[in-house]
């Protein structure tokens, strides 16, 4: 009986969608990290000033060379947060990020980071990125690997001057980081 359910769960893997196993590692790495932008959009709370209106959608904007591709969209596709839509827009230049909720800035950027973070400075976006020592240089979040798992790291008080609040639950699994630990 034990060998019946061995060589059935067998062939049950041997018929799953081919998609599985074709996935690079980067699609199930970006495929990880859009799940988190998901999760970052519920468990961070933005004032009400930083929308035109009630029905206002939160914009997630990707500047720079996109790393996710189609898969941000699958991840996002018809998600609300509360009340409000989701939409992503992409952006080639910092020049054209307006009203963005949360903006990922490629390493494409990786150069230009204080120039961004100083131009946007002022707004209710919060800033995430995968350049190493972004946290450090002021930006909101930032994903690094660490035993071959996706961490993130908080900067608390670039939360704090964009006027967003992060919930406990997002805090208890972040390394926070202060400018003048990096």
């Amino acid at each position: 009986m034990k060998a019946i359910r061995i060589i059935a769960g067998f062939l049950l893997m041997i018929s799953l969608d081919s998609t599985v196993f074709s996935q690079s590692v980067h699609e199930i790495e970006y495929r990880f990290k859009a799940v988190y932008l998901f999760n970052f959009l519920q468990l961070i709370e933005w004032p009400q000033t930083a929308f035109a209106s009630e029905e206002s959608p939160l914009v997630v904007g990707i500047l720079g060379k996109d790393p996710f591709g189609k898969l941000l969209d699958d991840v996002l596709k018809k998600e609300r947060i509360s009340v409000r839509p989701v939409v992503i827009r992409r952006y080639r230049d910092s020049e054209e990020v307006q009203n963005c909720h949360l903006l990922f800035i490629s390493t494409s950027e990786g150069s230009r980071i204080p120039a961004i973070l100083q131009q946007i400075r002022q707004w209710q976006t919060l800033t995430v990125s995968e350049t190493e020592g972004f946290a450090g240089q002021g930006g909101g979040i930032n994903f690094y690997v660490e035993k071959n798992r996706i961490r993130f790291e908080i900067n608390v008080d670039a939360l704090k001057r964009a006027d967003l609040h992060a919930s406990s639950k997002l805090l208890r699994l972040a390394r926070i980081v202060n400018p003048s630990d990096s």
